[in-house]
Parts: C-alpha cells; sequence; structure tokens
C-alpha cells in the first residue's frame, strides 16, 4: 500500500510540473545543466542561467522585457524586428517603445514564426524560447532541436482572460529558468492584484444600472474594422460590463471574433468603444465606417455621442500592460462613481513604469494621433 501511495505521489506532482512549467535539477547534476517542463509538456535539458537567448514568434519578446532581461537576447523573430515592424510613430506595443533596440536585433528567419537552422547555429544562442503549446508548434521545437542541438522552450503568449493560468506559468517558468525568479512573482502579481482592484469596483453594481457596451476594431494577424470584437474582452470582463458580444463563440487565442454589421445593428449598444489599431485597417477602419455608413450612424451611441477610443491591446499579440490600462480608463465611462479616483492618464504610466519600466502613455498616444482616451466626434 505504501508502495502504491508513492508512485501515485509522484504521478501527481509530474502532472502538476506539467501544468506549471516546473524546473527541476536532472540526476546527472554538475554539469551545469537543469530538466525543465515546458507550456506544451515536452521536457528539455538546458542549461542553468543562459545568458545568450534568441525568440521565436510573433511578439514572442514581449514577457522578456516584461521580466528586464532583454540584454540577454542575441535574436528575434521577424515580426518582431525593424524589417517588419511598426515604425516608432506608430508603435503600438509599450515595451517596444521602452526597448526599441529589440527591433535592430538579428531576425531567427524571414517570415513569422520561421526558424532558419543555419542562422540559429551561426547566432549560437544558449537555449530558442518559441511561443506556442500546439501539436503543430510541438513538432515544429522538435524539429530545431534536433536538426540543431540548442534547446527549445515553447512558452504561452496568449490572452490574460481566457488563460490566465497559462500566462502565469509561462512567466513563472521563464522566470525559473533566468533566474529572475522575484521580478516574474512581482509581474505576476501585479496583474493578479490588478485584476482584482478592477473587479472589486464594480463588484456592486447591478446589472440594471449598467449600459451595454460593445468594442470595435480589435485586430487579430492584422488591422481590422468595426465589425472586429473580443467576446471575452478584458477590461469589459474584469469591469462586471454588460459586453453585448459576449454571446459570441470564438476559437482564437485572443479572443477576437468577427460580427455583421446587423448583428451589431441589432444589438445596439449603449456605449461604444474602437480600439485605435482600427485606423491602420483597410477601407479606413471602424473610425471612419462609424463616420461614413449610414446604418452605423442610426446607431444610439453614435447619436448620443457616447463612442470613445481605446488603445490597441493586440498588436502581434497581446500586450496585457494596455488592457490593464484600458480597462481604467473605460471603468472611468462605465462607472465614474467607482472611477472618480483614477487619472487614465497617470494610472496608465503608473502601469506601463512598473511592467514595461517608463512611461509611455504619451509617447503612445502620440502614435495615436492624440485619439487615445478621447470621445470620437464622428
Amino acid at each position: 500500500m505504501k508502495k502504491l501511495f508513492a508512485l501515485l505521489l509522484v504521478f501527481v506532482i509530474a502532472l502538476a510540473c506539467i501544468s506549471a512549467g516546473c524546473v527541476t535539477s536532472p540526476e546527472d547534476s554538475g554539469d551545469n545543466t537543469i530538466t525543465i517542463t515546458d507550456s506544451a509538456g515536452r521536457i528539455v535539458v538546458i542549461p542553468d542561467n543562459p545568458q545568450r537567448i534568441a525568440v521565436s514568434g510573433s511578439g514572442g519578446s514581449r514577457y522578456f522585457a516584461y521580466l528586464n532581461v532583454t540584454d540577454r537576447m542575441i535574436a528575434i523573430d521577424y515580426q518582431d524586428s525593424s524589417l517588419s515592424s511598426s515604425t516608432s510613430t506608430t508603435e503600438a506595443r509599450p515595451y517596444m517603445i521602452v526597448h526599441p533596440e529589440i527591433k535592430e536585433l538579428p531576425t531567427l528567419g524571414t517570415a513569422k514564426g520561421v526558424v532558419d537552422a543555419e542562422k540559429l547555429l551561426a547566432l549560437n544562442p544558449d537555449i530558442l524560447f518559441m511561443t506556442g503549446y500546439s501539436d503543430t508548434s510541438i513538432q515544429s521545437a522538435n524539429e530545431i532541436q534536433e536538426k540543431t542541438g540548442i534547446p527549445v522552450v515553447l512558452f504561452y503568449s496568449g490572452d490574460y482572460v481566457i488563460n490566465s493560468d497559462k500566462v502565469v506559468t509561462s512567466l513563472r517558468m521563464i522566470g525559473n529558468i533566468l533566474h529572475a525568479e522575484p521580478r516574474a512573482e512581482a509581474v505576476i502579481k501585479y496583474f493578479e492584484d490588478t485584476r482584482a482592484d478592477l473587479e472589486s469596483r464594480t463588484a456592486g453594481v447591478a446589472d440594471a444600472e449598467k449600459p451595454t457596451v460593445y468594442v470595435g476594431g480589435i485586430s487579430y494577424s492584422g488591422a481590422h474594422g468595426f465589425d472586429g470584437t473580443d467576446p471575452a474582452y478584458y477590461p469589459f470582463t474584469v469591469l462586471h460590463a454588460k459586453n453585448v458580444a459576449s454571446v459570441v463563440n470564438t476559437s482564437t487565442k485572443t479572443g477576437y471574433a468577427a460580427v455583421s454589421k446587423e448583428q451589431i445593428i441589432s444589438w445596439d449598444a449603449d456605449i461604444i468603444f474602437v480600439d485605435l489599431g482600427t485606423r491602420s485597417a483597410a477601407g479606413g477602419g471602424g473610425i471612419y465606417e462609424l463616420q461614413t455608413d449610414p446604418s452605423y450612424q442610426g446607431l444610439s451611441a453614435v447619436k448620443a455621442g457616447e463612442v470613445y477610443a481605446v488603445n490597441p491591446h493586440t498588436s502581434t499579440g497581446t500586450n496585457h500592460e494596455t488592457s490593464m490600462a484600458n480597462a481604467y480608463y473605460i471603468g472611468t465611462i462605465l462607472y465614474p462613481e467607482q472611477f472618480a479616483d483614477i487619472d487614465p492618464a497617470a494610472k496608465a504610466d503608473e502601469i506601463y513604469t512598473f511592467i514595461n519600466g517608463a512611461p509611455v502613455y504619451e509617447q503612445l498616444k502620440a502614435n495615436m494621433n492624440g485619439l487615445s482616451y478621447t470621445k470620437l466626434v464622428l
């Protein structure tokens, strides 16, 4: 019986490691390596505290900026480089505004998510971090590792509302690998404390007192028009807002969903928010549509002047810090009494300073043509 209990205990611990991204010392320690279980459940032997790291996957650099270890990065994904991504005057990613040097690092390939084995070998990193946890990602990681002999670790970089546990375990895993545990735990706690604060402010507001809301212009694999929304939009979720799109099913990792114009008109939300990432969409984007489409001009929120601009929270992946900043701004619009103590710009800079290391709200607003956190004139 004792033997059976011991075996069951080992099995439970192993399962916990797979879900949490454990870092454990191998039996043959002494060769400066450790054994980890990555976000996809792969067991990988890696150097202890690697100093030269390569990162693949659109937006993969984000967590390394959060953990203050960008000085160890020697190569990045093509999508994160100056060859592909935004200029300094259109940049929507706070961590890239603070760390523009990331964009100038060598790229691992010539397209998003592509790793050229020869380039990787020439760059000679200690480790390669890759975003993803799907079967395709696992196959790609295994192939690269076999070809190059360089250890590959997969991590999750998606939405916090849908998969907060994966975000947390990925940050914790990377922090453990890079011996940046205190910073990783501080970032995780900040995420959790912010969510708790936002949720507590509106927990007592009766549904009957809440306006219905809709957010349009959400980006996903590029900019979209007013029909691009998010059924699990972080600000609406943590504020207990009445998101009219919450009934839409979505399987995308960011929560993005495209809905019909007829559906938007049928919902006719009391208050509308527009993600400023829409400005670069084909056809002029969501703001232009609201200004020119007679169907949208008949919406109650448009006629009442209840249309507001928020900063893009998806730009090569989810920028969690902007999601949090947007939530405080939206809180001041939906629940002015509960958010009377909040100055949205100051709160945004408080968040950006903690997560990214510098206050970037004004630069971000300038990059959005001064429209950030304003009532839109249509």
